[in-house]
């Protein structure tokens, strides 16, 4: 039965190879956090959201509100939400997600722990450009939940990994690992709540968390996941928390093996408008329905293997050899190779080099098995 691992003294670069490159869940301790500005100003000396600080800094700045029972979200300023928590909440729940907070005001109030600081969604240069494969958005959000709002079972976009920090509040994971949510299918769908299948949810390996102010969770590719705020034991809090979507060298397979996947399922879809399309005109017609449904093509994708290499290429970086495995992805760092120091930063030049090197050799396999299997298509 897998569990969650807290961990507390590893050194980033084993954190990376042992819980990201391996895709299993971890927890980070409320230490990871202590000095980012978001706990310092949104938080009051009681552990509850500062309504009066987050009025003063953000009070028109829009944000998506999702109420309880709609399937799409309303957009409202911040002080209107802050509204809603300080009134009487009559009706429905209404859970503010998926606000796009540091692409309107900047990244100065976190900055992630080493092990979860390779992003190359939301973290290189391109981000936020016309360069970036995403077409200029990020995936770094902000929640704030009233106490008994959640998040229906899901798995994250693209295959994408997922960390979230509770700035304040408390959180209830439920985890079902990788490959048994399957389970949870009915009529091709997943049902939307793990708590009506108990039954299954033990059968399935599934696991529960506890998550506490200033702990961050990482949620690994394709693991499903549901997301309650709770009220404490000791007062009743409503929750902020800062989550981040990313790609790195780390999953790369994985989100390469999603595109592949739903680029044939695409394909299979329309099938039978292929014989009134010419070649080219079915490719264009492929791509752009994957885009729509995925976020992201297979062209994109390699865009971002390109643009990684040239950067890292740029510091002179050469390819990541393991020794013992052929397969990168099975090595692991102070076990395989040894650590190159002891440090605690992701800006250590000695560690950085050993990461860059590890990005450019799966990003060079990466566009390598993608046009290999074009060309036996051909």
């Amino acid at each position: 039965m897998e569990v969650l691992h807290s961990v507390h003294s590893h050194h980033w670069l084993s954190l990376f190879f042992d819980f990201c490159v391996a895709n299993r869940p971890f927890l980070l301790p409320s230490t990871s956090t202590e000095t980012w500005r978001a706990r310092e100003e949104w938080v009051t000396v009681e552990g509850r959201p500062n309504d009066e600080r987050l009025r003063k800094d953000f009070d028109d700045l829009s944000a998506p509100v999702m109420t309880e029972g709609n399937c799409e979200p309303e957009v409202m300023r911040l002080g209107e939400y802050i509204d809603y928590v300080e009134g009487e909440r009559d009706g429905p729940l209404r859970y503010l997600k998926d606000w796009h907070f540091q692409e309107s005001v900047g990244c100065t109030y976190y900055s992630p722990p080493a092990c979860l600081a390779p992003d190359w969604v939301n973290r290189e240069n391109w981000t936020s450009t016309v360069d970036s494969p995403f077409d200029g958005s990020d995936y770094r959000f902000v929640y704030y939940g009233v106490k008994g709002t959640w998040t229906p079972f899901h798995s994250d976009v693209l295959s994408s990994h997922s960390w979230s920090a509770n700035i304040c509040g408390r959180k209830l994971w439920y985890f079902i690992p990788r490959g048994e949510e399957r389970r949870f299918m009915e009529k091709g769908n997943l049902i939307c709540d793990l708590r009506e299948r108990k039954e299954k949810f033990e059968e399935a390996g599934g696991f529960t968390l506890h998550q506490e102010a200033g702990e961050i969770v990482f949620v690994p590719s394709n693991w499903h996941h549901q997301v309650h705020n709770l009220v404490s034991a000791q007062i009743t809090e409503d929750t902020i928390s800062i989550n981040h979507n990313s790609i790195n060298a780390s999953n790369l397979p994985l989100v390469a093996d999603f595109l592949l996947s739903r680029l044939e399922d695409v394909k299979r879809e329309i099938a039978d408008i292929r014989d009134i399309l010419t070649d080219e005109e079915w490719a264009e017609q492929t791509r752009l329905l994957l885009k729509a449904d995925a976020r992201l093509d297979v062209q994109g994708l390699l865009r971002l293997c390109r643009l990684v290499i040239d950067s890292r290429m740029e510091r002179s970086r050469d390819c990541y050899v393991c020794w013992k495995h052929r397969d990168v992805a099975e090595c692991r760092m102070g076990i395989c190779r040894p650590l190159p120091c002891t440090c605690t930063s992701s800006t250590c030049i000695e560690c950085e080099r050993v990461l860059e090197e590890y990005e450019v050799t799966v990003a060079a396999l990466t566009i390598d098995r993608i046009e290999k299997q074009d060309r036996l298509r051909e």
